[in-house]
């Protein structure tokens, strides 16, 4: 288990990493989905939530061409949602986007 988290977590660096080459600095990623529960086997995706201010100026198509490219660069199975800090705050968010918020989502960094 301690094997598959150091995974994850070296898989989420990168992908960092890659989001910042494209301007977008990562406030915090959080897992949801299988990964979070503990559910996931090979061959699962890696959902996410990147939190960054820099998402700010885009619209939501914007945001997932730049999320789903910076997958694609590091060749990982990433299915990500950007969301600013404010976003969250005031809660504009999909119901289902606050319920994973709330319920499942757990903080990388």
């Amino acid at each position: 288990m301690a094997e598959a988290a150091s995974h994850l977590a070296e898989i989420i660096e990168r992908y960092r990493n890659e989001l910042e080459k494209m301007g977008i600095r990562c406030e915090r990623v959080l897992v949801f989905g299988s990964q979070a529960t503990g559910t996931a086997h090979e061959g699962s995706d890696i959902d996410l939530f990147v939190i960054s201010s820099d998402w700010a100026p885009f619209t939501e198509r914007e945001r997932l061409e730049k999320l789903g490219i910076a997958a694609a660069r590091i060749l990982e199975p990433i299915q990500a949602i950007g969301l600013t800090p404010e976003e969250i705050t005031t809660r504009q968010l999909l119901p289902f986007w606050e319920q994973l918020l709330r319920e499942q989502a757990i903080s990388i960094k």
